[in-house]
């Protein structure tokens, strides 16, 4: 007995398994962290692909689509790197943009799995590279910031030019839920390419992180894509920080706490 495959499954399978695509879609993960005293909330930001074959070369802003990347409180830099993922003190409150690569350091080893491998580099539209406020500042009169791998985007030269890629290994997974940033805590971070890591001091409000951008890059490694002629490789978003508890509550889950504990004594 012979089994039948339709052309129809056939095509199906080729169609998932040979033409990945860089997805629409972003996701954040938002946390919160102590250090030095003080308690910051992180948001690194994904651009969800589908394999570990699609590439992204460059994030950028075009006539038709002033790029924006505007938060609701001063971003953190902690060293003098500016937006640059150089800083080698190993201290998550720095803020840095990226191209794929989940850690900074300025180590340009292969070996040394860090982000100054890529030699990132702001375009000419980045007005302030070095710092910002709330808002990474455009150039006047521009078309909006952007920033890529110098060290280049093809995966024969790049290898962090690969979507499941993270220091911590390819199960990395997200830290939190919070409505509206597409990621359950859990949820594998494979074939999500991060594009930077925002840093701001935590607070019990609400605070979010506005995106607008094109991408170009490589559909499974092979077809050119770019957001300037394309609608698909363009994307706008609002996400939420991670907040901590406002004092007054803090307070009050400690006292129930208190009181629990004296209840289980008696």
């Amino acid at each position: 007995m012979h089994n039948k495959i339709s052309v129809a499954s056939v095509a199906l399978f080729l169609s998932s398994a040979s033409f990945a695509t860089i997805s629409n879609q972003l996701a954040a993960d938002s946390y919160t962290f102590t250090e030095g005293g003080k308690t910051y909330a992180a948001m690194d930001v994904y651009i969800v692909c589908g394999a570990q074959t699609d590439i992204i070369a460059s994030v950028f802003g075009t006539s038709l689509y002033n790029s924006r990347f505007s938060a609701s409180k001063d971003f953190v830099h902690t060293s003098g790197s500016g937006w640059a993922p150089t800083n080698n003190d190993g201290k998550q409150a720095d803020s840095f943009v990226t191209a794929g690569a989940r850690s900074q350091g300025s180590d340009t080893t292969l070996a040394g799995g860090k982000a100054g491998f890529l030699n990132m580099q702001g375009d000419s539209n980045f007005a302030t590279y070095s710092t910002a406020a709330n808002t990474i500042s455009n150039a006047a009169g521009s078309v909006g910031a952007g920033w890529y791998p110098a060290v280049g985007a093809s995966t024969s030269t790049n290898p962090y030019a690969r979507v499941g890629y993270s220091n911590n290994g390819a199960l990395a997974k997200a830290a939190t839920t919070i409505a509206g940033n597409n990621l359950a805590a859990g949820a594998s971070l494979d074939n999500k390419w991060m594009i930077g890591h925002f840093v701001i001091e935590a607070t019990s409000a609400a605070e979010t992180f506005s995106l607008k951008f094109a991408v170009a890059g490589k559909n499974n490694g092979a077809t050119t894509v770019t957001g300037a002629t394309n609608a698909a490789y363009r994307y706008d978003a609002t996400f939420t920080f991670a907040s901590v508890p406002a004092p007054g509550a803090a307070a009050l889950i400690g006292l129930a706490g208190a009181v629990s504990a004296r209840r289980r004594k008696a």
